[in-house]
């Protein structure tokens, strides 16, 4: 059963109080209708408390009690009765009537008529008398007040209401605290929680003896102790622990991952203490992120697919209270969001397009609990002509740079390798961004080559830089090693041994990563990311498939707005569990891929789910007159038998039936050959097909590195119109 609130009592030889305390709560649920859960916790009481609980649940059918076998204060109480909890909202109240029960009700009005996530009870002057415990209350107020620039009053009072979700989040924090109850609502705050205040009247205990420090003096040190200690871990050094890292202690992966070595260990630790200072928005968390990622990658696919769906519904919560487009959207589809419980759940929410982003920027997509003077504006390149901006925040950047070092090491990297990169460097950022990068390379190791610098005359000299330094991983774009491939055709490297090659932006041709893998004698491994993302999933060493990165993507594969089958090609859906201050649900990236079965685990032996082959952009669909949709990705390896022929290619469609095909022409073109390029195309596309040929010196790349290979201007919505592709697999041997 489901209860509107659930009212958790840590109870320590409480005796004389709880009867009229479950009363006066019971007349409460009766008096405004509001179905209660009464949750006593005997904290190992002396007294008759056990006796007396066990005839309260006889009277009284909405009691339920947990005993503990030793003391253990009153936040394991909370704890204990969240384990049990059954309401949608949890109440925090002590058990010795100082609080009203009554002012539950209060307190639970004012938080079903507003979006905060806690409302809290402070405590009202009226007829309290300054008593030794009293003064102390105002000395650790404003020690807080100060130490955690919190605008509230009386914020060590524990009396509140929120979510099961929010008081779960903040319990994760209660050790090493011994007086946690007076840091709810500063760790709240640092957690990015939203509070609201309800003036409460609070009497002397008439009956019982408080538990609390019996010495002020003691009690006091204790709590300015535990202040201190909080100021130090969330103020200053900024503590996190994600849903992943309490994960991980209750399920254990399938195997360890290869440790460094010491030298590496000691250069890694120096590496991540100094990162604010290389990087910019990454702190010394990425580090953590990188080691739990370590390990999350071996556990079962089942046990994935459970972290994704704890992780899934604190980004419901979050994007329904705190985001006003997916508050929107639950009302209008009368959903609430204990309505996402599990990965099939999503299937209820629509998808999220790039023009519902666009139409709702900034503020009704934006959450109102991030600081947003610390959120990162990414913007893409706009392939279909319009750019398309969202922002990402620190938690998830550090995530992302944890995954990408994760990754790398699946091509045999490890931290301190000599790298070098394929890039565009330093463009579009400013001087102290300069100054970072490379900084950042110079403590990884790490050279470049300017991705945008490609040409005849520049690519000696770049492939004496890569025997010059010998890298144990080349990674950039696939455009550019696509170049580096057409010139290494005849060039012998001398001392040159990479473990692995990783090519991301597009899909690199196939002829062109055969020659990368001869002359360098190592596998490419491809990378899948987009803007919006980076990194999405990645090649293991068994390169069946593409690994995503589970612990922040649910990746759907959809073709006709339902799953792709294994082997179907289908549109890519992501929902971003990390990004809290913008999330993208069910959001449609633009790209296709082969789904694949993930009921068998990869020979590899990660538990992560694979997609197949990214087959292009929806975008880059192009239509035969005989009505048949080609993918992108066709025309890579249409044109791998031609390379001697055409160098570089690029085909466009503005309308169905009419294609445009420019071409580089190569070493050995001649026009022959281009007639039966022709002819076969028209065999795919249909004979009626208009093909207009355009000789160039040049194909223009889009800012990011990437060459796009095929460009259609058909407008379609692949989800809603069935789908006649053309069969990968075949498309060689027809």
């Amino acid at each position: 059963m489901t209860y509107d609130i659930s009212v958790i009592i840590p109870c320590f030889n409480e005796s004389k109080n709880l009867t009229e305390m479950v009363a006066r709560l019971h007349a409460l649920f009766l008096k405004k209708t509001i179905t209660g859960q009464i949750i006593l916790i005997d904290d190992a009481s002396t007294d008759e408390t056990h006796e007396l609980i066990q005839n309260l649940k006889k009277d009284f059918p909405e009691v339920i009690s947990v005993r503990h076998k030793k003391n253990s204060g009153i936040a394991k109480a909370w704890e204990t009765g969240l384990s049990v909890a059954e309401g949608t909202y949890v109440a925090l109240i002590d058990a010795d009537l100082q609080y009203m029960p009554e002012d539950i009700g209060k307190l639970y009005r004012a938080i079903t008529s507003t979006s905060v996530d806690i409302v809290h009870g402070f405590r009202s002057s009226i007829g309290r008398i300054k008593k030794p415990r009293r003064i102390l209350n105002g000395i650790l107020n404003t020690k807080i007040k100060i130490l955690f620039g919190l605008k509230l009053i009386d914020p060590t009072s524990s009396f509140l209401i929120c979510k099961k979700e929010v008081i779960g989040d903040i319990l994760h924090f209660r050790y090493p605290y011994k007086f946690f109850q007076i840091l709810v609502l500063p760790i709240a705050k640092t957690r990015g929680y939203t509070i609201s205040q309800i003036e409460i009247l609070l009497q002397d205990r008439l009956l019982g003896v408080s538990t609390i420090g019996r010495s002020t003096l003691l009690t006091a040190l204790y709590t300015t102790r535990d202040i201190f200690r909080a100021f130090i871990e969330f103020r200053i050094n900024h503590k996190t622990e994600d849903a992943l890292e309490i994960f991980l202690t209750k399920h254990s992966p399938l195997r360890k991952d290869v440790e460094l070595s010491f030298l590496r260990k000691l250069w890694f630790a120096f590496f991540i203490q100094t990162m604010p200072i290389h990087h910019w928005m990454i702190s010394r968390h990425a580090g953590k992120y990188y080691n739990e990622l370590k390990q999350s990658q071996w556990l079962t696919l089942g046990d994935i697919k459970k972290l994704q769906e704890i992780k899934l519904k604190k980004l419901i919560y979050q994007a329904y209270h705190h985001i006003p487009y997916y508050r929107d959207l639950f009302n209008s589809l009368k959903l609430k969001p204990s309505d996402i419980q599990t990965l099939d759940d999503l299937s209820r929410l629509p998808l999220l397009t790039k023009q519902n982003v666009r139409e709702n920027l900034y503020f009704d997509m934006l959450s109102d609990n991030h600081n947003k003077e610390k959120i990162l504006k990414i913007t893409t390149s706009g392939s279909t002509g319009e750019p398309f901006v969202c922002f990402a925040d620190k938690h998830q950047l550090e995530i992302r740079w944890a995954s990408t070092l994760r990754s790398m090491e699946w091509a045999g990297y490890r931290f301190g390798d000599k790298q070098i990169r394929l890039w565009h460097q330093t463009l579009g950022m400013s001087f102290t961004q300069v100054i970072r990068e490379y900084l950042d390379a110079l403590f990884n190791r790490r050279s470049f080559i300017p991705a945008f610098e490609m040409s005849d005359k520049n690519l000696k000299r770049f492939a004496k830089k890569l025997e010059q330094v010998n890298p144990v991983l080349v990674d950039g774009y696939a455009e550019s090693f696509n170049f580096l491939a057409h010139y290494l055709k005849n060039y012998d490297f001398k001392n040159i041994h990479p473990k692995g090659i990783i090519s991301s932006a597009q899909m690199l041709p196939p002829q062109s990563r055969k020659i990368i893998e001869e002359k360098f004698g190592c596998k490419v491994f491809d990378k899948y990311g987009s803007r919006e993302f980076s990194g999405i999933a990645y090649e293991c060493g068994a390169h069946d498939g593409h690994h995503v990165i589970a612990e922040s993507y649910i990746v759907e594969i959809l073709k006709n707005g339902v799953p792709a089958k294994p082997g179907e090609i289908g549109e890519v859906v992501i929902t971003d569990l990390n990004n809290y201050c913008m999330p993208m649900i069910r959001y449609r990236v633009g790209d296709l891929a082969v789904a694949m079965d993930n009921k068998t685990v990869c020979a590899c032996g990660r538990g992560l789910p694979r997609i197949g082959e990214i087959e292009g952009r929806v975008q880059a669909i192009i239509v035969g007159s005989n009505g048949r949709y080609i993918p992108g990705t066709f025309f890579a390896h249409f044109f791998k038998d031609y390379d001697h022929i055409i160098r570089q290619y690029q085909v466009s469609q503005e309308e169905v039936g009419k294609l445009n095909l420019k071409i580089i022409k190569a070493h050995r073109f001649n026009e022959e050959s281009i007639t039966e390029i022709v002819k076969k195309l028209k065999d795919f596309l249909g004979q009626e097909t208009y093909i207009e040929l355009e000789y160039v010196d040049q194909i223009k790349m889009v800012r990011t590195g990437k060459h796009q290979g095929s460009i259609s201007k058909v407008k379609f919505d692949f989800q809603k119109e069935g789908r006649d592709f053309l069969d990968i697999n075949d498309k060689i041997s027809e």
